[in-house]
C-alpha cells in the first residue's frame, strides 16, 4: 500500500471505529436507563459517580469529537478550493471542536463535586 492510499484509510477507519463506539455506547445507556425506568437528575449524577460510566462518557464524547472533525474535515477538503478559506474554516471547526471538548471536561468534572 502507498501512502497516498493510507491517506484515505486512515479517516475512513476513524470514523468507522469511532461510529462503532458510539453506537455500542448508545445502546448501553437507552437499555441501562429503560431497565432503572426512572430518568430524574440525582440518578443521572449517581450514575456518573461510578468512575466506569465517567470514563466511558469521556470516550463517547471524544469519539463524537473525532468523528465530527474527520466528516467536517473531509467535506471542507473535497469542496473549499480556495486555499486560505480552506485553512480558516479548518481553524474555525476545530477551534469549535477543541472549546466543546474543555466544555465537556468541565461538565465531567464538576459531576462529582
Amino acid at each position: 500500500m502507498t501512502m497516498v492510499a493510507l491517506e484515505g484509510l486512515r479517516p475512513w477507519l476513524l470514523q468507522r471505529l469511532t461510529a462503532l463506539y458510539m453506537v455500542g455506547y448508545t445502546l448501553y445507556s437507552v437499555i441501562y436507563w429503560t431497565v432503572v425506568n426512572t430518568l430524574s437528575y440525582s440518578n443521572w449524577q449517581r450514575w456518573l459517580a461510578d468512575e466506569i460510566n465517567m470514563v466511558l462518557l469521556g470516550l463517547f464524547y471524544l469519539s463524537l469529537l473525532i468523528h465530527a472533525w474527520v466528516g467536517i474535515r473531509d467535506v471542507l477538503l473535497d469542496y473549499i478550493k480556495p486555499l486560505l478559506l480552506r485553512l480558516i474554516l479548518l481553524f474555525l471547526v476545530a477551534g469549535s471542536l477543541m472549546g466543546a471538548a474543555i466544555w465537556m471536561m468541565k461538565i465531567l468534572l464538576s459531576v462529582n463535586t
